[in-house]
């Protein structure tokens, strides 16, 4: 939670659709995933975070 305070612009939740989205450890496509725009990289959410970019993404429409 706190890496994501810091600087919450360098991270974005992508559809776990996306044609290169991990797929989580039972073989399943998430519904939602995070994307380090830094690192270029998928990266999974604590719950507190997600929830936060849930709330953004909510608010945005």
């Amino acid at each position: 939670m706190e890496q994501y305070l810091e600087n919450p612009n360098r991270y974005e939740l992508r559809s776990g659709m996306e044609k290169d989205a991990p797929l989580c450890p039972y073989g399943n496509h998430y519904e939602w995933i995070g994307f380090d725009l830094n690192a270029m990289e998928y990266v999974r959410f604590t719950k507190s975070v997600f929830k936060l970019l849930i709330q953004k993404m909510h608010s945005a429409n």
